[in-house]
Order: structure tokens, then C-alpha cells, then sequence
């Protein structure tokens, strides 16, 4: 099983057929378990209509792009899949039978093709056992470049031949909205390259090679 780990705020419709690209290009869409994370204050999204592969977590308060990372850990305890994916409500998955290809892998993270920056894995997969271990994904809102770091760190990053469109405002037009300007107000990334953040990513890594190698 895949479990995605999938934010969401007020985009019903483009929630909708994200989940539809995901279910419907995968060879086994019973094997895709979904979760969304959605806002108290936000009943567009509580209220979209689900398949059952699908189901809503609703966060306590509205925690917002600076704690992108708590929607996300939260959703990841929730997840029964062997391998973890983050995602958007704005991606589209575009490759047939896209799930047999992920079980063709070692545990590793593996970084899917999409028409964002090019050297960034946006849309990473990985085994949850890492981040079962760790009790987090990410200890950042950008929880995509941790995920990354802790894969090329180890050497066990490496692409997987599935193709994803990001349809956002900057990459296509699209999804130009309240939620997008949202998200460029509350991504700051000084604080991913804080002093911080590194000894965090660090502590990570000392934990994720012990429990890798004994």
C-alpha cells in the first residue's frame, strides 16, 4: 500500500481530480490509501465529496503554510501504507499503472519527473519505516527538501520514471488563488537554512543511518 499524504485548502475542485489522477492511473487503487488534512475553518474542503480510498483529518486550529509539517506528521501516523508520498492538490500524477513501479524498489527515496525546479524531488516517495522511526517526516514546512536531504545524504535517492504536472500559478498559470498567495507569504527559506534546522536535519540523519545499519 502507498499512502499519500495530501494538505489541502479550500480547492474542492482541484482536490477532486487530483485524487482522481492518483486513483486513476494507479493499477491497484485499492492499494492507495489517501489522506487529506483540511482546516477547521475551511468547509469546502471538509464537505468535498470522497472515494473511499479517501478520508479527511481535521487539524485542532488552522496551522497554516509556516507549520506545513504538522499537517503532514499528523497525516503520516495516520498512514498503513509501506511507502509514504507527499502531494498536492494541485499535481496531477500522469503515468499508467504508476504504483506497480514504486513496488519495484528498494526502500530508498524515490523522485518522481514533474515540470517543477528541476534539481528539487517535490513529490517524493519513501518508505514510512523512516519516518515511523524518526516520529516525524519533516521538522520543517518544507518537508519535500527534508525528505530529499535525507535520501541523497544516505545515497539512497534516485529517480523513478513517473511523470507528474504541477499546475501552479508560477510553473503553468494555473491555481492562481488565495491559497497559493498563502503559501508564498508563509514558505520562508532562511529558516530551512537556519542553524537550527541543521542541527535538526543532523540529529535525523544520526538516527536514520543507525537504525538503517544495525
Amino acid at each position: 500500500m502507498i499512502s499519500v499524504l495530501l494538505p489541502s485548502r479550500c480547492r474542492p475542485k482541484a482536490l477532486t481530480e487530483s485524487i482522481g489522477s492518483l486513483l486513476g492511473h494507479a493499477d491497484r487503487p485499492g492499494s492507495i490509501q489517501i489522506l487529506i488534512a483540511a482546516d477547521p475553518d475551511d468547509p469546502h474542503t471538509l464537505d468535498v465529496d470522497l472515494p473511499w480510498q479517501a478520508s479527511i483529518w481535521t487539524a485542532p486550529e488552522r496551522y497554516g503554510y509556516p507549520r506545513l509539517h504538522e499537517y503532514v506528521n499528523r497525516l503520516a501516523e495516520q498512514a498503513d501504507g509501506d511507502w509514504l508520498m507527499l502531494w498536492n492538490d494541485d499535481a496531477r500524477l500522469l503515468t499508467p499503472d504508476w504504483d506497480r513501479l514504486v513496488e519495484e524498489y528498494e526502500p530508498s527515496v524515490l523522485w518522481p519527473h514533474s515540470n517543477d525546479i528541476q534539481t528539487c524531488n517535490t513529490f517524493p516517495i519513501w518508505p514510512r519505516a523512516w519516518s515511523d522511526h524518526l516520529g516525524h517526516v519533516s521538522l520543517s514546512p518544507h518537508c519535500d527538501s527534508w525528505i530529499q536531504y535525507l535520501g541523497q545524504t544516505l545515497d539512497r535517492h534516485q529517480r523513478v520514471d513517473i511523470e507528474i504536472l504541477h499546475d501552479r500559478a508560477d510553473l503553468t498559470g494555473g491555481h492562481d488563488d488565495a491559497t497559493r498567495a498563502e503559501s508564498l507569504a508563509g514558505y520562508r527559506t532562511t529558516d530551512y537554512g537556519s542553524p537550527a534546522m541543521e542541527a535538526a536535519r543532523a540529529t535525523d540523519m544520526a538516527a536514520l543511518r543507525k537504525y538503517l545499519t544495525s
